[in-house]
Parts: C-alpha cells; structure tokens; sequence
C-alpha cells in the first residue's frame, strides 16, 4: 500500500480508482480497510484514498498534543498531493477529523459525507437535554480509562464495542476480532482525549461553506444521533438524512443503503459550482 510521511511518521493508505478524488476516513478501533464496500462502489468514477488515521492500522502516531487539529493536520500531506479538492467521508472519529479538516483547511474540502460524526463536545453547549446526553458519552469515555488504568484492558475494549453495537458484541466476536479491538484500547481513549479538547464549535461549523450530507441510523445511540442532528443544524448547506433499522455501524451493516447515498450526495456536489472557503479557524 502507498505511504507518506507526516509529522515524522509514516501515513498509510489505499489507493483505488480514478477521478475526482474522495477521501474516507474510519472511526475508532478501526483502519482504512473498514471501506472496501464504499470503494467497490465508488472507484469507478473517482479515486478513493482510505488513510489509516493516526496511531491506526500502518500509519504512526505524532508525539503531539491529543487534539482534532493535530488529528486533521496527520492528514494534510495526503490532501496535499491529490492535487485537487476532495469529496472527504468520515464515520464516528473519522467524522469529527473530517470536521476538523474542513475548519483548518477548507480549501482541501470539496463536500462533507459524515456518517454519526463524534463531535460530543457540541452537546455541551445545548440545552440541558443535550448537556445529559453528553454526560452519557463522557462516562463511557471514564468508565474506558478507568478500567485501563486498572490493567482490565478487555472490561475497557468491551465497555467500547459494546456501546455502540449491543450487550455481549465484544464476547460474541471472533479471537481474532477481540485481539485487534484490544491492540487498539490506548488510541481510542487517546481519540476521546482529542474529542474532548477544544475545537468542534458550532461557531467554526457556522463557517462550513462545502455541500454536506450528515447521516444517522435511526437505532443508534441518542449522543450519536443529537450529534448528528446539531451537526446538520448548523453547517449552512447541511441535510440530514436518517437510515431505518441502523444504529452506529451503518457503514459496515448496512452498505447497501449508505453506498449509493453517498455516490448520490457526490454527484450533488460536483453538479454544483465550488463555494470560496472562508478563512479557517484554529480547531
């Protein structure tokens, strides 16, 4: 798979197709690979670019300050050399990093597809509903680094997995599943770390000028999808479209339906004539 260095360290990712380019970015506890559906679908028509974000799969970790700047920044030379805009797609994290790309470095961001993006530190500033919600995703976040820090390395992994896919989807997982999951404890509570700092504003999302399709499974955790509604809020040229029967994997349980939602949502984009990005701000 290619490679290139980004703050001293090495940034991997496939590269499939050709045409206007499209990046996608997995979420956590997870690699660039979580694509292979979208890819299969895409690359037709576009060149799909799917990093290994920071501290994931083949790309190293910067010994940097744990923030969605320094996330966003891992990436820039791979913006850089497409040459050209890109279509950015992120799930979960990967959503919040696309956010954060969009904020620090509009000019590299053609369109936004961003799937449950985790910017929860927007719910902080909302009403006290909001406020409860975000206090739910915090104690997930606690609940992770307590038992790490108490050597239950699997009570930790499990306590992640699952929250987001049901009671008992650690334990059913395969041997090999679990492994993997476990080998990527430290850089999730890391993600919650750089999700937690400040950044993801609604004031930066106001100054989004790029076509944006924000999606959510209509089973999904309620911070996920309150995220996600806020998100669709407010960004000017925001939708939000929801998927019956999905909660917060949809990429994976149900591509089926996110794959050509997404073709469709690119299409929209290219058939409609490119904003100036306003001045970034520092996330």
């Amino acid at each position: 798979m290619p490679m290139l260095h980004s703050m001293g360290q090495i940034l991997n990712f496939g590269d499939t197709g050709t045409g206007t380019p499209v990046v996608a970015l997995h979420g956590s506890a997870s690699t660039g690979a979580q694509w292979r559906s979208l890819v299969g679908h895409l690359a037709a028509r576009h060149r799909v670019l799917t990093p290994d974000l920071a501290g994931y799969g083949r790309s190293g970790k910067p010994a940097a300050p744990r923030t969605m700047a320094t996330e966003a920044a891992f990436l820039g030379p791979l913006l850089a050399a497409t040459g050209a805009p890109v279509h950015l797609i992120g799930h979960s994290f990967g959503g919040a990093v696309a956010l954060a790309v969009a904020i620090t470095m509009p000019e590299r961001v053609r369109s936004l597809t961003l799937i449950e993006p985790a910017a929860f530190r927007l719910l902080t500033t909302g009403d006290h509903t909001d406020a409860e919600l975000g206090d739910e995703i915090a104690a997930v976040a606690r609940d992770i680094r307590s038992d790490a820090s108490a050597g239950a390395r699997s009570d930790a992994t499990a306590r992640f997995i699952d929250y987001w896919n049901g009671p008992g989807a650690f334990a059913r997982s395969s041997a090999r599943l679990q492994d993997f999951a476990l080998s990527t404890l430290d850089r999730v509570i890391d993600n919650f770390a750089s999700l937690a700092a400040p950044g993801l504003t609604r004031m930066a999302l106001a100054r989004i000028v790029c076509p944006t399709l924000v999606m959510a499974g209509l089973e999904t955790r309620l911070p996920a999808l309150r995220t996600a509604e806020i998100v669709a809020e407010t960004i000017p040229d925001a939708r939000l479209e929801l998927v019956s029967g999905a909660g917060h994997m949809l990429p994976l349980t149900d591509p089926q339906i996110v794959d050509p939602m997404i073709a469709r949502a690119l299409a929209r984009a290219e058939a409609q004539p490119v904003r100036a990005a306003e001045t970034p701000l520092a996330a």
